[in-house]
């Protein structure tokens, strides 16, 4: 978090759970649990990695094991700890609390549970599944989440700005897995923490959207991608580039075709559009070159507490753009035995605007 008075945590705590609570009395449910990570740190903020989160219309509750008693009671805010008698035991403990409570209907997460919790709960409670409850709320960025994920991508297009110039300067001499380390190596020391595992891809390996680095070696007039992102402080960023450096024709030709699409999407960009019509916004530019085929993934995602967040920015997505949304903007095409270009922007959705959080050049 950033530095804020115990009010002011208190009231953005407050908030997030009254968010939920809100939903429970829509859905008819007396409680609310959570298992997922991501979801109890943002209604709780207790950082530990097991934990159950128990949501009621006039309480919360932590359920944790012994490990992680002492953190929850010093992190978790407006909730009360209640210790499992080991980690196995989490579920019981949580069946017995909601017995306590005379709860009858029980909204899970379908997207989160698994099926043995699902038929554990199914026994003694009146299961209500929600579907990305807390992802649709976290979606919606607050102002300190904003400045969080801000300050990820400064750290990322710092190192971005160093990884071009060593591309630049070791033509022939550098692997694609010594770039990703120097990523990793200065991320780290820039105070940041690694978003995902940075893609480095030279020549014909940049074909591949998605690419684990290898030992090929870059050489003039490669395609090269560059996928990468920086944390800080939980929150995440991420930008991709692409260059070429020589005199390769056809990397300019497909590369200014890629830029078009990104362009024309973010053009778009606007509270209350549907996601997918972002994405056939990047499509129609690609269709006019008959290079539509080559756009084999989704336009983008939400970005936050997790690298993907909703809204997703596909063909088949039934989200819509809200104010205060984190989302990336990344058209791509990929051609088997010559290579592939994506350009990716990190993005915030504003009421009468957009701003690029990223602002590397393209």
């Amino acid at each position: 978090m950033l530095s804020f008075t115990e009010n002011k945590i208190n009231e953005i705590y407050n908030k997030r759970t009254q968010k939920v609570k809100n939903q429970l009395n829509i859905i008819g449910s007396d409680a609310f649990i959570t298992n997922n990570r991501n979801n109890f740190y943002y209604l709780s903020n207790f950082s530990g990695s097991t934990g159950i989160l128990v949501i009621t219309p006039n309480e919360n509750y932590l359920i944790v094991d012994g490990r992680y008693t002492l953190r929850a009671k010093n992190e978790a805010v407006n909730t009360t700890i209640i210790e499992a008698n080991d980690k196995n035991r989490l579920t019981n403990t949580v069946i017995n609390l909601l017995k306590e409570l005379k709860v009858s209907k029980l909204a899970v997460e379908a997207n989160n549970l698994t099926l043995s919790s699902y038929l554990v709960y199914q026994e003694h409670f009146k299961i209500i599944p929600t579907y990305f409850l807390v992802e649709n709320i976290r979606a919606i960025k607050e102002e300190h989440e904003i400045s969080l994920i801000k300050r990820a991508m400064e750290i990322t297009q710092v190192v971005l700005k160093e990884v071009e110039e060593l591309l630049k300067n070791n033509i022939s001499k550098i692997k694609e897995s010594e770039v990703a380390f120097y990523i990793k190596k200065r991320i780290t020391e820039l105070g940041g923490g690694l978003a995902f595992e940075p893609i480095v891809a030279f020549g014909n390996n940049s074909a591949y959207p998605h690419y684990t680095p290898k030992d090929t070696i870059l050489q003039e007039n490669d395609f090269i991608i560059i996928d990468m992102g920086a944390t800080y402080l939980g929150y995440h960023s991420d930008i991709t580039r692409s260059f070429c450096f020589g005199n390769n024709p056809k990397f300019k030709e497909l590369y200014n075709i890629v830029l078009e699409a990104q362009l024309n999407s973010i053009d778009f960009l606007k509270a209350g559009v549907p996601a997918k019509e972002v994405f056939f916004k990047a499509v129609e530019i690609f269709k006019k070159y008959n290079l539509e085929n080559y756009f084999t993934h989704g336009l983008g995602h939400g970005v936050g507490l997790e690298i993907h967040e909703l809204p997703s920015l596909s063909s088949v997505s039934n989200d819509y753009l809200n104010i205060s949304n984190v989302i990336t903007i990344e058209p791509g095409i990929y051609i088997e035995n010559i290579g592939g270009i994506r350009i990716e922007d990190l993005i915030l959705i504003k009421e009468n605007s957009i701003e690029l959080i990223s602002n590397y050049p393209k």
